[in-house]
């Protein structure tokens, strides 16, 4: 029986919890490393033509001596790696790129373009995001996720994200908390959050249309900043942070504004008033 580090149970104990139900983890053979995923990623895989069923998709922890590091992982997986294609948003990734940047002492980013592997690595947060951008004038998920001549697949993807190395257990966690969307996005479609469809349902009687230019204290990109994506209920308080589900604490915003203010927010509303500001 494999008995892996504590902090390994612990990974897929948050997992578990995000997920609403018990993750998984799987041993790489031959290594100190540990695939966190959704058994359910095992049936996505079975439907997968090619017949590949390793469904290596999720978190991976990895030990080397003292230190400890924690990646968003996709190894080939095609059925897995369309999905996350198909639900990627470049901006809501490079901000998962920058929030979990305090839990890391070094950027990496490994993945294949066009069949031929590439890594960025580097200490320099600006630089890291620089070169992401520089993906981007590309389209980044249609340069990163790009069909491969070689192998029976066609899609020979390595795709490999650091989100924390060099810190403690509860930085683990905190940055998998904090990179929960690109998790989400190995499903055939974006899943609804518990949470926010309760928040949403405790806001229906305000109308559900983009409240943005209600909030003081808005700098002027994001008022520059056009409406788009679908309209959500968004926590003016996080619910890490304590935030509840009540309509007092919720505030209808587009994908785009929502994305943008997502833990900048204070204050609170009613059904006839509302009293929210930007903290940035």
């Amino acid at each position: 029986m494999i008995r892996p580090p504590q902090i390994v149970n612990t990974l897929v104990e948050t997992v578990s919890e995000k997920l609403g139900r018990e993750a998984i983890f799987r041993k790489i053979n031959n290594r100190e490393g540990y695939f966190i995923l959704d058994l359910a990623f095992s049936y996505f895989q079975k439907a997968d033509r090619n017949k590949r069923n390793d469904y290596r998709s999720g978190y991976l922890y990895i030990a080397n001596g003292d230190k400890q590091r924690l990646l968003f992982a996709l190894a080939h997986t095609p059925v897995m790696s369309s999905f996350f294609k198909k639900n990627f948003d470049y901006e809501r990734f490079r901000a998962i790129v920058e929030d979990t940047a305090k839990y890391r002492d070094e950027n990496i980013l490994r993945f294949s373009r066009k069949g031929v592997r590439e890594e960025i690595r580097t200490p320099d947060l600006g630089v890291f995001l620089a070169k992401l951008d520089s993906i981007e004038t590309s389209g980044f998920s249609k340069s990163v996720f790009s069909k491969s001549k070689i192998g029976k697949t066609g899609v020979g993807n390595i795709f490999g994200l650091c989100i924390a190395s060099g810190c403690d257990d509860e930085g683990l966690v905190e940055a998998v908390r904090e990179s929960w969307d690109l998790f989400l996005w190995l499903y055939p479609t974006r899943p609804v959050f518990k949470r926010n469809a309760s928040l949403n349902k405790n806001m229906q009687r305000i109308q559900s249309r983009c409240e943005i230019l209600r909030v003081r204290a808005l700098p002027k990109f994001i008022l520059e900043t056009p409406c788009a994506g679908q309209v959500e209920g968004a926590h003016i308080l996080p619910h890490k942070y304590g935030g509840s589900d009540k309509l007092q604490n919720g505030v209808w915003l587009c994908n785009t504004h929502h994305r943008l203010t997502e833990g900048r927010l204070a204050g609170s509303r009613g059904v006839d008033w509302f009293e929210v500001e930007y903290t940035g």
